[in-house]
């Protein structure tokens, strides 16, 4: 596991220097929550004891232990069962369809002699060695053999290094040639336009215990991209399942299978070889994705036959020429996703799309999350610039769907998100600084800081690009409201507890204010009567701080000592309501004064009274912080701010990215 570095709470510029009663007032804070935490696990701890002793709840874990091992068994021979009680249907539908397999015992009629390709080629085998291999490979052709296809990029290297081919191939070990000019007439077309060919594959005639409705009939010719509803890469292979053509012209295809496939030797290298995956098909797909994006064309030889000897487990396997599913294609969507996805797209020029993860673990509990609605918002945004958008939990962060997009935007919260080899990587850390780790800023291709502090620290620690991009509102949705009578309260606190008595409501406490809140946690912390709701809808937010006389606000410890700025002033401001925050650097500037900060209690308390006794005061204050929010800080601004940084990114490519 990487070595996780954690940022310290200051800069080490003696300059930036905190002052040492406010340093040991921070320290004492970390320490108590330190505390809180400590007290929280071990009443959990004596809470699951307790649990764990009572007679009933022993006598059920004991049973629990016992039936584990049944119940693993039985689950697994319902997966063998499954899978055998499919490949019987295959068989048995097959034999009653196909009464006529004798006539499939010729796969394809003889192909015309053709004259010997002079290039220098080499090829690789790729399957178990205990399997004989194809026959009918040239004699001046060099062969390699490796058991895996992980080893096939190595052996292609070797063999561009040590002979200097023309042309490479691979080839899998079940594959079996129907003549000795196969070779020569795959190689015919490939020129400086046509980089790749690929053979006609076809399903042999199986026995009987292996039938499959495609015996003797096309497997592939050539394979098509298609994206499926969720907008993820797949694989289809062409005229699955029809009587095999030869003759004609090659043709053109999006790509091949590892069945066979031969490539300009100078285009493979340009287009950085074969992927070091264990999926044949998944490589030589993901390969011909990569040529064809650098402009070259793949063809499909249909006088050069195969016959593909591989078992066939279920219908899904007869139509996909790769597992959607498998570990291979996924490996190669993460070395290629946005190629994947624009080879498969049937628009001559899609436009730029963009994935943005949260933090928030599931789509079950996503409304919960602040990021959630702020990238919501986000890729709303990029949607009315001509983008696409794809907005995603963090269990759904290696999707292939989001893996394929051009540009992954990770609103870092606490968890990390791993890059991707083909994908514009960014990082928009907007809270949690303390948690951010070097080696994921260097894997990124663009960090953005929601902190112009961090921002300067965070240079200093990475090559990445880093640039300033804070957080912003919601514009459309966040607009002054007509007062709503049930919201209505002179002082208004929105903010979940996270188990502690955030400073801000102690603080109103210690003053002598008695806030409404709303947010989950409260009640076990103050007085019950304080909490008006447990959760608010974020559509009902307007209403709330509309309707609030003066809404308080604080930040984290970490994020205040690196001037983050909440989102939830934006927020407020964007409603005309007056605020009141903890002070954080940057907070004066940023809203020339729109929103008052305190340092302590008198002086919040002092602060409240003034808005209170003023409103109308309070709220030409508050509305020209609007009119400075809707002039700079909405999520069109950063949305337009994003695409900016990413270099000029156009409707055909993310500059600026990989």
């Amino acid at each position: 596991m990487p070595v996780v570095v954690h940022t310290p709470l200051m800069p080490s510029d003696p300059d930036d220097a905190a002052d040492p009663h406010d340093l040991r007032q921070r320290l004492d804070a970390e320490r108590a929550a330190a505390e809180h935490w400590r007290r929280v696990a071990r009443q959990r701890e004596e809470q699951f004891a307790t649990l764990t002793g009572r007679p009933v709840v022993r006598a059920l874990l004991a049973l629990e232990r016992r039936l584990a091992p049944i119940v693993a068994r039985t689950n697994a021979a319902g997966e063998r069962l499954r899978l055998a009680a499919e490949r019987l249907m295959l068989r048995v539908s097959t034999l009653r369809r196909d009464g006529h397999r004798s006539s499939r015992r010729r796969l394809v009629a003889p192909a015309p002699s053709v004259r010997a390709d002079p290039r220098r080629m080499a090829i690789v085998v790729v399957g178990p060695t205990d399997l004989a291999g194809p026959r009918c490979l040239s004699a001046g052709v060099r062969v390699a053999r490796v058991t895996s296809a992980r080893e096939a990029r190595a052996a292609l290297g070797w063999a561009i290094g040590t002979s200097a081919p023309d042309l490479v191939g691979v080839i899998a070990v079940t594959t079996e040639p129907v003549d000795a000019g196969w070779l020569d007439r795959l190689a015919g077309p490939i020129d400086e336009a046509v980089v790749a060919a690929v053979p006609l594959v076809v399903h042999p005639v199986r026995p009987i215990r292996n039938v499959t409705p495609h015996d003797g009939l096309v497997k592939a010719a050539g394979v098509e991209l298609r994206l499926d509803e969720e907008g993820a890469p797949r694989a289809e292979a062409l005229g699955a399942g029809t009587q095999p053509q030869t003759g004609g012209w090659a043709t053109e295809v999006d790509a091949g299978t590892g069945a066979g496939l031969l490539v300009s030797r100078a285009a493979y290298e340009t287009a950085g070889g074969l992927a070091a995956i264990d999926d044949l098909d998944a490589a030589a797909v993901e390969l011909c994705a990569r040529l064809r994006g650098q402009g070259g064309r793949v063809v499909l030889v249909p006088d050069a036959v195969v016959v593909d000897h591989r078992e066939v487990g279920s219908r899904r396997e007869l139509r996909m020429a790769a597992d959607p599913a498998g570990m291979g294609w996924a490996a190669a969507v993460r070395r290629s996703g946005p190629t994947l996805r624009r080879a498969a797209d049937a628009r001559s020029e899609p436009p730029l799309r963009c994935a943005l993860t949260v933090a928030a673990p599931s789509s079950r509990v996503a409304q919960r999350w602040g990021d959630w609605h702020l990238a919501h918002a986000l890729a709303d945004s990029l949607r009315r610039l001509g983008c696409e958008a794809r907005l995603q939990t963090a269990d759904q962060a290696d999707s292939l769907a989001g893996r394929a997009c051009d540009v992954h935007v990770v609103l870092r919260g606490l968890r990390q998100v791993r890059a991707s080899e083909g994908q514009c990587h960014v990082l928009w850390i907007i809270s949690h600084p303390e948690a951010i780790d070097d080696g994921e800023l260097d894997e990124a291709d663009l960090v953005l800081v929601a902190s112009s502090r961090f921002a300067e620290h965070l240079r200093t620690r990475t090559d990445t690009r880093v640039g300033v991009m804070l957080q912003a509102t919601d514009h459309r949705r966040f607009t002054p409201c007509p007062a709503d009578p049930a919201h209505h309260h002179d002082v208004t606190v929105v903010a979940k507890t996270r188990d502690v008595l955030r400073p801000v409501v102690a603080d109103a406490l210690a003053a002598g204010l008695r806030p409404a809140i709303y947010g989950g946690g409260w009640r076990e912390l103050v007085d019950p009567s304080l909490v008006v709701a447990d959760h608010v809808d974020n559509e009902a937010l307007p209403a709330v701080y509309s309707s609030a006389g003066v809404v308080l606000n604080d930040h984290w410890e970490t994020m205040k000592a690196w001037g983050f700025v909440s989102n939830r002033l934006f927020d407020v401001l964007a409603c005309g309501t007056p605020a009141i925050s903890d002070d954080v650097e940057g907070v004066a500037e940023l809203f020339d004064g729109a929103v008052l900060e305190y340092r302590d209690p008198p002086e919040l308390r002092a602060l409240v009274d003034e808005v209170l006794a003023d409103p109308a005061t309070a709220r030409e204050r508050a509305a020209q912080g609007r009119e400075l929010v809707l002039a700079n800080h909405t999520i069109d601004h950063r949305a337009r701010q994003l695409l900016s940084a990413l270099g000029g990114a156009s409707s055909t490519s993310s500059a600026g990215c990989r």
